[in-house]
């Protein structure tokens, strides 16, 4: 049985309920036509924005030359038809850009006074494309597409290859 299209209100709250039951993702970036994949612990804020804290590393310079990441939030792979998870495509700014993201973070971040304290840094990861995938229960891998500037959905499905 195949997955029902939803409207973009109900994938967008299919999207923020499921964020909002998860904190830990890994965040891909990519420099000098090298990719990277950074796990990283993350805060849902207004708008389906995300505000990561973080210490700093190869990431920040990634974002400095190229804000296109993508964000993974995913349950425990069990195999290609049990899993749900979301693919967060977007833009990132860093802190080290815009010293006023710390303070915009505080107000979504857990124990935020760690930010001074530690002397975090933030990502903030404004989306433009989310991938909302729930295979768990029938394992239809249809993915639904919620596009925030047009504020449209769309269907993807996967075209699964059998090897005999």
């Amino acid at each position: 049985m195949e997955n029902k299209k939803m409207s973009f209100e109900q994938l967008e709250h299919h999207i923020e309920k499921f964020l909002k039951e998860h904190k830990s993702a890994s965040i891909a970036t990519c420099m000098n036509e090298i990719p990277r994949s950074s796990p990283v612990q993350y805060y849902l804020g207004e708008e389906l924005n995300i505000y990561i804290p973080s210490a700093g590393g190869e990431k920040f310079k990634a974002i400095e030359k190229n804000p296109k990441v993508c964000l993974l939030v995913n349950t425990e792979y069990v195999d290609y038809r049990k899993i749900k998870g979301v693919q967060i495509f977007g833009q990132a700014r860093t802190s080290l850009e815009d010293k006023g993201l710390i303070e915009e973070a505080k107000k979504y971040i857990a124990h935020a006074h760690l930010l001074e304290e530690e002397k975090l840094q933030v990502i903030k990861i404004i989306p433009e494309e989310i991938i909302y995938l729930d295979a768990i229960d029938r394992g239809d891998r249809t993915k639904q597409v919620l596009k925030l500037m047009d504020k449209q959905v769309t269907i993807q499905k996967d075209d699964m290859l059998v090897y005999l």
